[in-house]
């Protein structure tokens, strides 16, 4: 045996992704002067099933230790000859938990027993980890708007909303797009491209299937890998030997909302109905042995969104304007000086026989204004439907004392309807589909009582299909690709509602993709004395087919440089004028994205917590990834190599090419990850002092298919056109009212020969691909208060390194001229390169604390603070704040000088307070009095924040490279008097000089913090079925004091509305009712 087990160890002993959601409990045993007890007999018993989970006996330190132990309630009996046997019931095992126990034995016969009922363990004696679990009483107590676990991630030490499309948290500064998830120990990560408002999670199950989850936010062991942000790790409900269950309904309606504080007077509130009802079962196919649970819900909701917009007057329709507007016909060389100048129109009024013959039915497209004003001047409540059904299903199987397997399986398939802002006709609707399904298997086998292995089987697939609502309409010949079937080309006046347009984040149609993962992975725990060892590895194979059509129905953008002034563009000309003579400064053509992307991964860990002494204990461990990159079934890769140094400098290789592999980029084969830490208890009385160090690599964050090698020519967008105007000359752009040059056949990409004429956009990604990676650090103090009471510190500091980013590889310098034209790299292509290389850098330096009361005499709190600073040079390369540019750059503007972006993460909250907490009212009294005071209880989610960056910038190219350009900044920009009518002081701005770039840096303002309190009173009513059964009735209201929760303003200078805020970033306050059986 011992042979077959050093090869096993052997083969595991390198490992670093196959994460658990398992704990483990550990203690010694003692006599009652002090002295440990050898081989004494510990059993584990689970009080839910009744099952004997763990045979073992203590060491010759009297020590023992119980790994891979799922999370739930045990009794441990501890005996020995002469001594009385100790019952201790009540233990509580949670997520991730290594408990340590002190238990005293007694003299006298085993025969006789000691119950004790256990305290809650408060403190992290084991691990250096900062993390927060969240329980099921916790979920099922605090008031959740949509019953959506993940909300209270954010209650956790260092947790911030993050601002990329993931939706979720910014863990101690980390990218939200890095974080891991995990569903019953098994990776539950969606890789979809761009993610569409979809979380990283592939699937989520809903409130009645979840036994309880850990957030992890800082340093975590080294079986956790493949990201640099929270673990969030999900375990599921299991059977118990008793039928239990819930049944539940929640509703929301509007009626008992407030109005939204920039919602027009005329306006009505918009409708907003939500249903969700559903319930839970579990109990025993055989007790003691065998057990099932199932949970369902299904979500209505009919929403009327409240959207504002910008849509042209009547007589901008008709062409008169009060800016001045210049004549692009007239445009001639200045006799008097330099440059160009323009006659004005008369009475800045174009004359009719000048309107394009396309651009001007596209105007008459608008709806008139139905409100006052110019900007902000229509309003529309578009009906909105979703529909969703969540299932999830688990089977748990003692096969013997030394086997255990359980089963799960989960659905959530989604539809939703959407309305664009303006009528249909105007822009287009969308329907989608998103069906997702989770399979997991785990295998649990104890091989001796110090020797535990783990195996888990998972797949997940969840998919997005989306089509426009519209029929096909051809307005500009050559601007449709032949296998789009819906809708129209887009069509965007700067300032204005565009044309064309799909709802917002319900764009791209026709959309047909998705992810679909298996994940096999083995944990093997081994312990020897005082080390308790536990090594493992992970393979995953992706499977991320993605068809997108990007710009395959056309995209053309007015800005007004037609219009403008040549002399002094500020303040003259217009995006409308330009598009009623049909002149745009852009037009963007291509062709749908067909990619079947691949790729298979393996990690490897081993981690030794090493305990020293029992007051000190020493985290190690080691964490090896082989993270391949993606390479395409069909071979539909190119990339332009753009490598310092690299022998295929400036060369355009299609994958099968031999000279690279076939994905086109090297694997990084150097990831190594060390990690350490301790916990050491001090001769102070309940205090752990805690701390450590860590490598963790990134991960693939989702990025959309059109950053992609996937996207680049012949496979995608040949044939397309991606033209920029010189901003100056009718000559270098293609009116509406003319044709589009026609798209070529398509050709065999082995024929395919690049031409560097072209202005196609392409995607160059670093072929000598280097893994980003964060390192981080913690130090943390833990003091018991009180058996039930626990305060934390914790300073925490990372450094992000070669994170992924994006920028202009094929950026002009500042300059008069078309773009195209004066390019550096016109020899390789006279079109936009988006560069994608690891070269953002970051830091972060923060201090949290936490007070939490666990719960007792009918009170449970959680209080913490979080107090940081978060930097680097960009926060996200997709999905994201850095798009702002039209070619989605980002907020890059001058990319030989990247290290100017410099600044604050998008992601950045100075401060944050969380308050929550349940308390069961003590209100008691006999007869009929007591039948209307007795079972209340209050719960509620108290948030104060300061607000996220935000950075400012030009409403056109001022420096006429083709990205996004900021001002020049005189002062602070910090009004005295701020508000949200005057959040940003435009005098503290300056337009830049003609053909150069601004100085005001990014992220350099603070937009609004928020307030808000949630909170739900709740009574329960008791049932005569069983003891447990109730019924328990809510009412919840979330921001309760109505406290405006504005949204960024404008930032945008030059736009009319520059410095206002327009919206809130989240709802005024809403009330929801739910009833909730259980039994």
């Amino acid at each position: 045996m011992l042979p077959h087990m050093r090869f096993l160890v052997f083969l595991l002993a390198s490992a670093a992704y196959a994460q658990t959601s398992s704990g483990s409990i550990s203690g010694t045993v003692y006599d009652p002067s002090g002295a440990v007890i050898p081989g004494a007999q510990i059993r584990l018993i689970g009080t839910e099933t009744g099952d004997l989970v763990r045979s073992l006996s203590t060491d010759n330190t009297g020590a023992f230790t119980a790994p891979l132990l799922r999370p739930s309630s045990y009794t441990v009996e501890a005996s020995a000859q002469g001594f009385k046997t100790l019952r201790r019931s009540g233990i509580i095992l949670r997520v991730d938990d290594i408990l340590a126990l002190k238990l005293t034995l007694d003299p006298g016969a085993t025969t006789e027993s000691i119950n004790v009922t256990a305290t809650a363990e408060l403190l992290e004696e084991r691990s250096n980890a900062v993390g927060q679990v969240v329980d099921e009483k916790t979920m099922q107590q605090l008031p959740l708007n949509g019953r959506n676990y993940l909300q209270l991630a954010s209650l956790a030490a260092g947790a911030v909303p993050s601002r990329s499309r993931d939706r979720t948290i910014s863990a101690y500064g980390n990218r939200g797009l890095q974080n891991a998830f995990l569903l019953d120990g098994a990776r539950n990560q969606s890789y979809l491209r761009g993610l569409d408002n979809r979380q990283r999670d592939a699937m989520r199950p809903q409130l009645e299937a979840i036994a309880e989850f850990k957030v992890q936010t800082a340093n975590y062991s080294a079986e956790y890998g493949a990201s640099a942000g929270a673990v969030i790790n999900v375990v599921t409900k299991s059977g118990s030997n008793e039928i239990h269950g819930s049944a539940f309904e929640f509703l929301r309606n509007n009626k008992m909302d407030a109005r939204d504080c920039f919602l027009p007077a005329s306006s009505k509130q918009p409708l907003y109905i939500q249903h969700q009802f559903g319930g839970s079962l579990g109990g025993p196919f055989i007790k003691n042995r065998a057990w099932w649970q199932g949970a369902f819900q299904r979500t209505h909701i009919s929403e009327g969104e409240t959207n504002i917009a910008t849509v042209p007057l009547a007589a901008e329709k008709a062409g008169i304007y009060t800016l001045p507007l210049h004549d692009p016909a007239t445009t001639r060389a200045n006799p008097a000086g330099t440059g160009s100048i323009r006659d004005l129109f008369p009475n800045n009024t174009i004359p009719a026989a000048r309107f394009d013959r396309v651009g001007k039915p596209l105007m008459d497209r608008y709806p008139a204004p139905n409100l006052p004003g110019t900007a902000r001047n229509y309003v529309s409540n578009p009906l909105q439907a979703t529909r969703s059904n969540n299932a999830t299903g688990r089977a748990d199987l003692r096969v013997s004392d030394k086997d255990s397997v359980f089963f799960r399986f989960s659905l959530d398939d989604g539809s939703y309807q959407r309305l664009p802002v303006l009528p249909l006709g105007a822009q287009t609707g969308t329907n989608r589909e998103t069906p997702a399904r989770s399979y997991g298997v785990g295998y649990t086998r104890i091989i001796s009582p110090n020797i535990v292995n783990e195996v888990r089987f998972a797949y997940n697939y969840i998919a997005v299909n989306q089509d426009g609502t519209l029929p096909l309409e051809n307005l500009i010949p050559g601007a449709l690709d032949p296998r789009v079937t819906s809708s129209f080309p887009t069509f965007a006046a700067a300032g204005y509602a565009t044309l064309g347009d799909q709802p917002a984040g319900f764009s791209n149609v026709p959309l047909y993709k998705s992810s679909k993962v298996w994940n096999f992975s083995d944990n093997l725990s081994i312990v020897k004395k005082k080390h308790s060892m536990k090594m493992g590895v992970d393979f995953q194979i992706l499977d991320i087919p993605t068809f997108a059509t990007l710009n395959g129905r056309g995209a053309f953008g007015f800005t007004g440089v037609f219009t403008q002034n040549p002399q002094r563009r500020p303040g003259s000309g217009s995006g409308l004028a330009d598009l009623l003579l049909g002149l745009p400064n852009s037009i963007t053509t291509g062709s749908p994205s067909d990619a079947k992307e691949r790729a298979n991964n393996n990690y490897f860990y081993f981690q030794d917590d090493w305990t020293v002494t029992p007051k000190l204990t020493l985290n190690f461990g080691i964490h090896y990834e082989l993270t391949r990159p993606f390479w395409d079934q069909n071979n539909r890769l190119a990339n332009l190599v753009l490598d310092s140094g690299h022998p295929l400098y400036g060369q355009y290789v299609l994958a099968g090419d031999p000279r690279l592999p076939r994905s086109l980029m090297e694997t990084d084969k150097n990831n190594i990850a060390p990690r350490f830490g301790f916990a050491w208890r001090p001769p102070l009385n309940g205090t752990v002092i805690r701390g450590g160090f860590g490598i963790f690599f990134a991960q693939d964050e989702a990025v959309g298919v059109s950053q992609r090698i996937t996207n680049n020519p012949p496979f995608v967008g040949f044939g397309g056109l991606g033209m920029v105007s010189d901003q100056l000359n009718v000559a270098s752009t293609i009116p509406l009212s003319s044709p589009l040059p026609a798209r070529p056949a398509s050709v065999d990409p082995a024929a395919y020969k690049f031409d560097p004429r072209g202005t196609v956009q392409i995607r160059s990604w670093q072929t000598n691909f280097t893994m980003p990676y964060v390192a981080q650090w913690n130090l943390s103090l833990q003091k018991e208060l009180t058996k039930t009471l626990v305060w934390e510190l914790n300073y925490v500091g990372n450094r992000g390194i070669k994170l992924l980013g994006a920028y202009e590889g094929n950026q002009p310098f500042p300059g008069l001229g078309s773009v195209n034209d004066r390019r550096p790299l016109a020899s390789m292509t006279r079109g936009s390169i988006l560069r994608v290389e690891p070269w953002v850098n970051a830091t972060y330096h923060g201090l949290s604390t936490r007070l939490e009361k666990r719960f007792a005499k009918g009170l449970s709190f959680l209080t913490v603070y979080t107090f940081g600073r978060a930097l680097d040079t960009q926060s996200n390369m997709d999905l994201c704040q850095d798009c702002a540019g039209s070619n989605g750059f980002g907020s890059v503007q001058d990319t030989r000088n990247r290290r100017l972006n410099y600044g604050l993460a998008d992601h950045h909250i100075a401060h944050r307070f969380v308050l929550s907490g349940n308390y069961e009212l003590p209100f008691n009294a006999p007869g009929a009095a007591g039948h209307l005071i007795r079972g209340w209880a209050l719960s509620g989610i108290s948030t104060m924040q300061t607000g996220q960056p935000i950075t400012v910038t030009l409403n056109f190219d001022n420096a006429n490279t083709g990205t996004t350009n900021w001002p020049n900044r005189l002062a602070s920009g910090k009004p005295s008097n701020q508000n949200i009518n005057n959040w940003i002081d435009a005098a503290a701005f300056a337009f830049p000089a003609a053909f150069t770039f601004g100085n005001a840096g990014r992220n350099t303002m603070i937009g609004p913090g928020f307030l808000s309190t949630d909170i739900s009173l709740h009574r329960n009513f008791g049932l005569k079925l069983t003891d447990r059964s109730r019924i328990e009735f809510r009412a919840e209201a979330f921001n309760l004091f109505n406290t405006p929760q504005f949204g960024n303003p404008n930032a945008t200078l030059g736009n009319p509305a520059f410095g206002t805020v327009g919206g809130t970033a989240r709802s005024n306050r809403q009330m929801q009712l739910g009833l909730r059986m259980l039994f």
